[in-house]
């Protein structure tokens, strides 16, 4: 069989539609793998691949398939929805479609063997399969090529840590990013791997393959060899319908993916904020961020993407709601099924935009050194209660705690209020050069492992993308 041949997007978005990913948010790229029209394309496409193997079986010859093949590849959305007004039924308005353009002599092999679910759900794993392999992975890797460069280029930059949204300990903005990147590129695995997992079938109307022994003598082949054209598997187990267990799991890690999107820009978000101003999303010309306030430059493709997110998760309840379908096929997941290629969709915008934002992201060294150093070395209360537990102080952080609070209450350095207090004269003495040059400037001296943690995670994923 020819590759499948998808049909073109509308170059326009749909301003009469009702979903926000067919209007505001529309993409010509992502409808071409999730749209009705390619829903379509693909079920068209398993009904090609059942001609082929009817003819390998010997059921019909060669010329006959080729025909359906042929038929399946014109077929368009338009011709099927027109259909659909007579025959109430989506697939039999398919199948009379193809056989519109066929022969009296192929027109019977068409659909041949088949319940309209070995069609529909075998259709189905090789879209989302398709849509996960070539729009969302490439997405997402180049995301994490843009994340993987800021953390080559950010590595030693120090930038204060935050608990609680309150200053903790030095860390550096390579070390923040890294996390993303891990995280991240641990889900692009999943989806590599679940997407892959994703079967077909070719079992009949309720799984037992009644239809097909009636005329071939392997009907187990015979589905393998279906779907060996699509380069499916089989499920393990089907009913009339394959056990919504895959696709849950499947929208299951694209919910984690859009959340670890979203806890990234939540982090830049809070970046941003006007007495932080670590951060910036950049601003083009003619850009507004207010209809009223003038001034305001708002992180909105940062909050864009966390809302985004909630859709993403609102998709799992959709999917696990379908696990359950009474006894061997029920129709209480035909219209919620049909909303699996949201979460795709939002995965992949989400994506899009935040590699963007994130590839043009200011960020301001200075204002960084500026909230590092805001706490006046009072972030050293952590060495500060260790080195005096160290040298025998029993009630180490209890006292490191009320000279912090001291120094910040009148206005002092952590260091110089704690080396001249008598309280803990001795222990301080006991202090090597290189532990009081660490009370003296955290900023500096109190980075643990970060800059080489953050390298080895970089070293890790940028062999991987």
């Amino acid at each position: 069989m020819k590759p499948i041949s998808l049909p073109d997007p509308s170059p326009n978005a749909n301003y009469s539609s009702i979903d926000p990913l067919d209007g505001r948010y529309y993409d010509p790229e992502i409808a071409r793998y999730l749209s009705e029209a390619s829903r379509i394309a693909y079920q068209a496409y398993v009904e090609a691949a059942l001609g082929h193997t009817l003819a390998e079986f010997g059921v019909c010859s060669i010329e006959i398939a080729s025909q359906i093949e042929e038929a399946a590849a014109k077929v368009t959305a338009e011709a099927v929805a027109a259909e659909e007004k007579t025959t109430k039924h989506d697939v039999k308005a398919l199948v009379n479609t193809i056989k519109s353009g066929l022969s009296d002599e192929a027109k019977p092999y068409v659909h041949f063997g088949a319940t309209s679910y070995d069609i529909v759900a075998t259709a189905l794993s090789l879209q989302l399969r398709t849509a996960v392999n070539e729009l969302v992975l490439p997405r997402l890797i180049n995301l994490e090529r843009t994340l993987l460069a800021q953390v080559e280029k950010y590595t030693e930059t120090v930038q204060i840590g935050r608990t609680h949204g309150q200053h903790a300990v030095p860390i550096t903005f390579g070390f923040a990013i890294a996390e993303y990147v891990d995280r991240l590129g641990r889900s692009i695995e999943g989806l590599k791997d679940l997407s892959s997992l994703l079967p077909g079938k070719f079992s009949g109307a309720v799984g037992a393959y009644n239809a097909l022994s009636l005329f071939v003598d392997d009907p187990l082949k015979f589905e393998q060899t279906v779907l060996g054209y699509l380069d499916l598997k089989p499920a393990s187990y089907s009913t009339q319908i394959i056990p919504a267990d895959c696709y849950v799991r499947l929208v299951d890690e694209l919910v984690i993916t859009a959340g670890i999107m979203a806890n990234l820009s939540h982090d830049m978000r809070h970046l941003q904020r006007s007495e932080i101003a670590e951060v910036r999303e950049a601003f083009e010309p003619g850009q507004t961020g207010s209809s009223t306030m003038a001034h305001k430059r708002n992180p909105w493709n940062f909050e864009n993407v966390i809302s985004m997110s909630k859709q993403v998760t609102a998709q799992s309840v959709n999917a696990n709601l379908n696990l359950s379908s009474e006894h061997q096929r029920d129709l209480t997941d035909s219209a919620s099924a049909r909303f699996y290629g949201v979460a795709l969709a939002s995965v992949a915008s989400m994506a899009e935009r935040l590699n963007r934002v994130m590839g043009k992201l200011e960020v301001d060294e200075e204002n960084m050194r500026r909230n590092l150093y805001m706490s006046g070395g009072a972030i050293a209360a952590e060495p500060l209660y260790l080195l005096l537990e160290k040298y025998g102080h029993t009630t180490g952080h209890e006292t490191a705690k009320a000279l912090a609070h001291q120094a910040q209450e009148a206005g002092k350095s952590l260091y110089e209020v704690a080396s001249t207090d008598p309280g803990i004269a001795d222990y301080f003495a006991k202090f090597t050069d290189d532990e009081k040059r660490i009370l003296q400037e955290p900023e500096k001296y109190y980075n643990g492992l970060a800059a080489k943690k953050t390298k080895a995670i970089h070293d890790v994923w940028q062999a991987e993308v």
